[in-house]
This record gives structure tokens, sequence and C-alpha cells, in this order.
């Protein structure tokens, strides 16, 4: 389940909470906020593991490249070496094989360079979508708590209850 997911059932939990009259505030059951809180935490990892996924990736790319650019000046000595007894054509072979491992090398940078530009972007993706989804937690989980608080202060009694004269059913309530 990712982490959008938890968002909607987090959203869900406080749309359905009991309402206290009067207030206009709601309760939530603390257990289950702190489950589902601790869903999302485990959710977060996912994107962190995807992240290093396409790390992984870059790293199989980078050295397989590099094999590929082995191989390619493999071939190219091999080459060069076939063409050393004609004279004319060792200046030729030379060249040419320069040629390919330039290219080899200029096609593995390019390579590297789009593989490090990818890992960036996704890396810098996923960074800001779990900056973004836990901006949007705090900011939830904070009005769930000034809703928490506002309902505390409600049902705390003021000074002057205490110091009045309590009926029995307000000495009840206190004793519970």
């Amino acid at each position: 389940m990712d982490i959008l997911e938890h968002i909607d059932k987090l959203e869900a939990m406080t749309t359905q909470a009991k309402r206290v009259p009067i207030t206009g505030r709601a309760m939530i059951d603390a257990e289950r906020l702190v489950g589902l809180i601790d869903q999302m935490r485990l959710s977060v990892p996912r994107n962190v593991q995807e992240a290093q996924d396409v790390l992984d990736r870059r790293e199989q790319i980078i050295n397989q490249t590099m094999l590929d650019a082995r191989r390619i000046r493999a071939v190219a000595e091999t080459d060069a070496r076939s063409l050393v007894d004609e004279s004319e054509l060792v200046k030729i072979a030379k060249k040419r094989g320069d040629e390919i491992v330039a290219e080899a090398q200029e096609r593995a940078a390019r390579l590297l360079q789009a593989v490090e530009v990818q890992v960036r972007k996704k890396q810098s993706g996923g960074d800001q979508f779990a900056q973004d989804s836990l901006a949007q937690l705090e900011e939830q989980v904070l009005n769930l708590l000034n809703v928490i608080h506002a309902g505390q202060r409600i049902l705390t009694p003021s000074e002057d209850t205490e110091t009045a004269p309590a009926s029995d059913g307000l000495e009840a309530n206190k004793a519970s």
C-alpha cells in the first residue's frame, strides 16, 4: 500500500470521526491514528528502495559499458595487430582503432551522463514526494492535535468550576 492510500485512510478517519456536539470538533481513535501513522512510515522506505534500485541499475549499466568498451578496444587492438604487416594499412588501422576507442569512450561517457541525470531525477522526485507526503502528514497530524487539545481544554474544568460547589453528577464525573 503506498503513502497516498494511507493519506486517504487518514482523511476518511477524520471525516468519519464522531462529532462533539456544539463544538464542531471531532474525536478520533488514537490507537487507529497511531497505527495508520506507523503504516505510513513503513510505506516511505519503499520509495527509498526504488531509488536504490535505480542506483543499482546505474552501476550495472556502468559496468556493462566498461565491458563493452574493453571488448571494443580488444577488437580494435586485434584488428590493428593483424594489419601490422601492411605498412599503409597499419596507419589506417591504428587511426581506426583510435576512432573506435574514442567512440566507445564517448558512448560510455554519454551513457553514464544519461544514467546519472536519470538517477538524479528519480532520486530528486522520490525525495520530493517523500518530503511532500511527510509535510502533508505533519499538517494533518497537527490539525488533529489541535482538535485533541481543544477537546481537552473543553473537557478540563476551569478554575471557576473547581471552587464552586459541585452537584452530585459533576462530582461523579470528577471521580472518574
